[in-house]
């Protein structure tokens, strides 16, 4: 069960995670894709069809039958991925819970008996930047719900009290990037950062924290909510990373700085320039498809991943078949083996020198504007006192909570 905030990519990130075969769901419009259509029939995917979609050749009767087989693959002891919210967008919060998971999952416990013991689990997938080039990505999974346990404590629920409906706050990942400065200068680029896991493990227990506080301390917590936000709308005006707002401004660390970046990237150019020639018709044709086809956040990733799959591979091809013609058997051999190799340095090579610019940047700006790096450096560390002392007053979690009530939400 999870939330659906990123098209036609998240039904492919359980699949990889679980190890498992997992039956997908989607809706009916999809099979009208051809492309689609046919990997997704490969894939056995089950099809609903939704109320909005009638316009376009959806027939709500086939939901019975959905529903049957959704109930015959559990019998069978299948794990079904459903998104309850019924609609991939891009919501800073997440939409309420359509019922047809929870009328699957009842029917199943009450009229086939419940075999297997049938188990919903909850996945939260969050994205650092869904709609950039090779976002990460963290997959959180919940306490799983015992679906006919919950039904004997509660046996005359209908399907719409199975799931509470619960809200993502932005507020809470704009406190989690200033926490993770802790007011001191920012790691040297190519340093070892901290992995999406342990981020988006900080974001869980702000949320559960943010929760916790605004019942009891409402007002507390919506005057420093607003210091957040203005504090991150600056930073955001003035292009600087949270983590950059602490950034030294010795002359001894930003010489060391412009000689290690500059023997980067000049050592590291050919290589970078070869990759990104013989990549850049591929890169350029997906993108300009990507933009053509997608209408919100929440589409950019399919729109290109789907269409890679083909451009890509059929224009490296076609490059090499022209390659092995037109060389020597020996270059052809080194241009084959670099290819793939200096594609992907190229975006390592955009990566590294996309942060040094940003830094030297930066850097140049608090050089000439020393009062605005001194205000928002102490408005950062009193916001970072702020919550630490507020984060003191929390009652103690209950263990597993935050896990459990951070991934159904």
């Amino acid at each position: 069960m999870p939330n659906h905030s990123n098209s036609l990519v998240d039904p492919l990130l359980p699949i990889v995670a679980l190890g498992r075969k997992v039956t997908l769901t989607a809706k009916s419009t999809l099979a009208r894709n051809p492309l689609l259509g046919l990997l997704w029939k490969g894939l056995g995917v089950i099809y609903f069809h939704r109320a909005q979609d009638v316009a376009k050749g959806a027939d709500l009767r086939e939901n019975v039958h959905a529903f049957e087989t959704c109930r015959q693959s559990l019998s069978q002891g299948a794990a079904i991925c459903i998104f309850p919210e019924g609609i991939s967008h891009s919501d800073l919060q997440m939409r309420n819970f359509h019922t047809g998971l929870a009328r699957i999952a009842m029917e199943f416990v009450r009229k086939d008996g419940n075999p297997g013991g049938l188990e919903i689990e909850p996945v939260g997938l969050l994205y650092t930047g869904k709609d950039r080039f090779r976002s990460d990505v963290w997959l959180r999974f919940g306490r799983p719900l015992d679906v006919g346990k919950w039904l004997d404590a509660h046996p005359d629920a209908d399907a719409a009290a199975l799931f509470e409906d619960r809200r993502e706050m932005v507020i809470v990942h704009y406190a989690s990037e200033i926490i993770a400065t802790q007011g001191g200068m920012p790691r040297p680029l190519g340093s070892v950062e901290p992995t999406v896991a342990e981020w988006f493990g900080l974001l869980a227990r702000l949320q559960q924290g943010y929760r916790q506080l605004l019942a009891v301390r409402a007002v507390e917590v919506e005057a420093l909510s607003e210091r957040v936000r203005r504090h991150r709308a600056e930073l955001k005006r003035l292009g600087i990373a949270p983590s950059e707002v602490y950034l030294p401004l010795h002359p001894a660390r930003a010489a060391l700085f412009l000689v290690r970046e500059l023997e980067l990237t000049l050592l590291g150019a050919p290589l970078a320039v070869f990759g990104i020639l013989n990549h850049l018709i591929p890169y350029v044709a997906v993108k300009t498809l990507a933009r053509a086809l997608s209408k919100d956040k929440d589409q950019w990733a399919s729109n290109v991943i789907y269409p890679s799959f083909l451009v890509f591979p059929l224009y490296e091809l076609l490059l090499l078949a022209a390659v092995w013609m037109t060389l020597p058997t020996f270059w052809a051999v080194i241009y084959s083996a670099a290819l793939p190799y200096t594609g992907y340095y190229a975006l390592l090579y955009r990566d590294r020198t996309g942060s040094a610019w940003r830094r030297a940047r930066t850097f140049f700006y608090f050089l000439f504007h020393r009062g605005t790096q001194s205000r928002l450096a102490d408005e950062g560390r009193s916001i970072l006192s702020a919550i630490e002392s507020l984060g003191e007053q929390l009652e103690p979690a209950r263990p597993g909570a935050p896990l459990a009530e951070g991934a159904r939400g």
